[in-house]
């Protein structure tokens, strides 16, 4: 893919094919442009899968909206909790006072 990058940053940046770094790959040319158009230049069908679905198998979600937030695994909580956003044990914040 190195490679590939390097062919084609000379085709179209420099203005010149770059066949020596195709060689010291093996790769040929159709080659490279082939992995191009299926790595850098996918369809809109290949970049976006959206799978179907029947309306009537979905959920109302309506009631499940902010219900339940951010929790450190200890499900739909009131939101307090014993560990930190950091992992450790709550501490007491301190106010840092300025120095004149």
């Amino acid at each position: 893919m190195l490679a590939m990058r390097t062919y084609q940053r000379g085709k179209h940046v420099d203005g010149c094919e770059n066949l020596a770094v195709l060689e010291q790959v093996g790769l040929s040319r159709d080659e490279v442009e082939d992995m191009y158009r299926v790595m850098a230049l996918a369809s809109y069908e290949d970049r976006f899968m959206v799978p179907g679905t029947h309306r009537e198998y979905a959920e109302n979600l309506y009631d499940l909206k902010g219900g339940c937030g951010f929790s450190f695994g200890n499900g739909c909580s009131d939101g307090v909790g014993e560990t930190s956003l950091f992992g450790g044990e709550k501490r007491r914040t301190i106010p840092i006072r300025e120095q004149v």
